[in-house]
Formats: C-alpha cells, sequence, structure tokens
C-alpha cells in the first residue's frame, strides 16, 4: 500500500509538472495551481460563500502538503532535532510523520559518549578560568570568520540556562581542542616543548564524543565534527581533517540543515533560535567544504541546487545574566558584522561553486 501511495503521488506531481503551461504560474521554486473555479480578469465574478472560503482553505492546504511531500519531510528525535528525507524517499508517505519514525536517541548517544569519554586515563577537566581563556580565543579569531557556532546561544546556554541545547560537551570539547592552538600556555600541551601538541587531550576527548553521537546527530554534532576537522587541518593532516569536513556536511544533510524548516516553528516543532542555529552551522559547513574544494583540488560535497535554507539574520541579541567578564570575553565583535561578512563569503562560493567545481 506504501509503494502505491508513493506511486499515485508521484503521477501527481509529474502531472502538475508536465501541465505547467496550461494552467499554472510558477515564482521561485514552487508552482502554483490555478483553481479552474476562479474566473480570470474578464470573466463575471460571483460573490464568494462561505463554502467556498471553506473549499478554498483546504484546497490551499493540499497544495502545500502536496509541496511539502514534493521536497521531501522532516522527522523529530528525542531532543526536539530534525531529521530530513528527501522527496525520493517513501518515509515521506508516512502519516503524521514527525512521531512516528523510530530514530536513535541522541540522548543516549550523547551519554554514552561522555561516559567513555571520562574513561579515558589521560582525561582532562578544565577549570573555569582555562575553559573561558580558550573561548575568549575562539570568539575572537576563529568564530569572527569562519562562523560556525551561533555565539549567543551558545554563551547563554553555557552561563544561564545550562540546558544542553546549544553547548553540548562535544561541542565545547571541540572548541577548547581548536582555539588551543592560539594559545601560548604551555599546560594545554602533551609535550610542554612542542607546540604542535597543544590541544592534543581535547581533541582526542572530542573524537572520543563523536564516535558515539555521530550514530544519531544533532546540530551541535555538525559543529563539533567541522571544527576537529580544522583542527587536523591545522597540524597538517589535512586527509583526517577532510575526511571530519566530509562526515560534518553528511551529517547536515541527514539533519536536513540544507533544507528551509520555517514553517515547522508555526506548527511547533522547532523554536526559531533554533532555526537559527542550523541555518549558521550550516552555511558554515557550506564555507569549510568549499574550501577544502578550493584548497585540494577535491568534489565539493554540498550541491547549490540542493539547499533550499535561507541565511541567518544578521542582528546582535543581548546577552541577560552574563558577568561582565563573561561579557567581554563573548562580545569581542558585533554578531551583525561577523553575519554580513561571512554571508558575502557564502555569495561568492555560490557564484564561482560551477566553475570551481570544473577545475
Amino acid at each position: 500500500m506504501g509503494l502505491e501511495a508513493r506511486i499515485a503521488s508521484l503521477e501527481k506531481q509529474l502531472s502538475i509538472a508536465t501541465n505547467g503551461s496550461e494552467g499554472f504560474a510558477t515564482h521561485g521554486h514552487a508552482s502554483l495551481v490555478r483553481d479552474e473555479s476562479i474566473p480570470g480578469p474578464f470573466e463575471p465574478q460571483s460573490s464568494p460563500t462561505v463554502n467556498d472560503s471553506v473549499n478554498t482553505e483546504a484546497e490551499e492546504n493540499e497544495e502545500v502538503d502536496e509541496l511539502a511531500n514534493a521536497l521531501g519531510c522532516f522527522t523529530l528525535g528525542d531532543t526536539g532535532e530534525l531529521r530530513f528525507f528527501g522527496a525520493s524517499s517513501n518515509f515521506s508517505i508516512i502519516q503524521n510523520h514527525y512521531h512516528s519514525l523510530r530514530v536513535a536517541s541522541s540522548i543516549d548517544a550523547r551519554s554514552r559518549g561522555i561516559a567513555a569519554a571520562r574513561s579515558m586515563p589521560d582525561f582532562v577537566e578544565p577549570s573555569d578560568e582555562l575553559r573561558d581563556h580558550l573561548l575568549g580565543l575562539y570568539w575572537q579569531w576563529q568564530n569572527s570568520w569562519q562562523y560556525i557556532v551561533a555565539r549567543e546561544s551558545f554563551v547563554m546556554d553555557l552561563y544561564v540556562h545550562k540546558a544542553g541545547r546549544f553547548c553540548t560537551p562535544l561541542l565545547l570539547t571541540a572548541i577548547l581542542a581548536y582555539a588551543s592552538r592560539y594559545s601560548p600556555r604551555p599546560e594545554l600541551r602533551t609535550n610542554p616543548e612542542d607546540a604542535n601538541t597543544a590541544g592534543e587531550m581535547f581533541a582526542a576527548q572530542a573524537r572520543t564524543m563523536l564516535h558515539y553521537e555521530y550514530e544519531a546527530p544533532t546540530t551541535s554534532t555538525v559543529q563539533a565534527a567541522g571544527l576537529l576537522g580544522l583542527y587536523w587541518a591545522s597540524l597538517d593532516r589535512e586527509g583526517l581533517g577532510f575526511m571530519y569536513i566530509g562526515m560534518a556536511s553528511r551529517m547536515a544533510m541527514n539533519l536536513g540543515l540544507h533544507s528551509d524548516c520555517s514553517a515547522y516553528i508555526e506548527r511547533g516543532f522547532i523554536s526559531e533560535e533554533d532555526v537559527e542555529a542550523r541555518k549558521i552551522a550550516f552555511w558554515g559547513i557550506y564555507v569549510l567544504d568549499k574550501l577544502y574544494c578550493v584548497g585540494m583540488g577535491r568534489p565539493a560535497g554540498i550541491q547549490e541546487f540542493n539547499i533550499t535554507t535561507a541565511k541567518p539574520k544578521a542582528q546582535d541579541r543581548p546577552l541577560v545574566g552574563l558577568t561582565e567578564q563573561q561579557l567581554a570575553i563573548s562580545q569581542p565583535w558585533p554578531t551583525s558584522h561577523i553575519t554580513r561578512n561571512a554571508m558575502q563569503m557564502c555569495e561568492i562560493f555560490i557564484i564561482t561553486s560551477e566553475v570551481v567545481d570544473q577545475l
């Protein structure tokens, strides 16, 4: 029955596409069906009735459902994280698919990863002072130009809310590992005489946690994988870095970060803050994917025709509840300025992508 329903749906979509010139108007990427019962500009018009309004609303809802089915669908994980299935997947015909599809538990995967990291013989838990020192370096020198982490959401979660939504142990540890490369402190090195060992202990812990989390990734898992890719690249291990960037882009596709999910805000499945974090993470990984493509002469993993999500908003959010020291660490540059710069870089890659892919 599922296959028959899918075939019927695809036949209907094909009929819509092949008859576009007879009664359809296109706008952007969407096709809207023209209702033949609605008179044209030179035809006599009758007064609408209550039933007409109800029927029109039902038809509009049906069109929206058909469009959603054509573009793919999302499922909901146990942490409220969306996961994406494209139009070719039969999962999109399951009724109430937001809750009916069984997916791996992100909470369980995260817990197992933390436990495994803590059992490591050289496990290190940084002091608050060392953590904030490294975060200050990261916000000032790294996230300001390779915009991957939603800074305000991360900072508020770390210092105020402590909910683990935007600041997870994996993401924090990956940030500390990479930020250690900017610090002259010898205690961050496994060999005090070798600056290239800075952050090794954090990278090992993050790698262990990632081994468990990629079974059921969240947006923070994508961000952490991207940062670990940058960490390995900074050690001239570009092959390993390329692999981690590829993992990040694949997990981003799995979560549908490339797809517009703004309609799910009104349905209560996801918050606007989550949507912004998803946008920032996706476009950050997009840039990393393109940089590796150019720098190593390899094909890009993310193709522009698959992208439907918008770019993040260039806005500055107040950080309420932070101390003066935490504010000084967390706001070296305005977020609106960082966002505009990052999105201009994305535009450059979008414009040049076809040429770059053929080099």
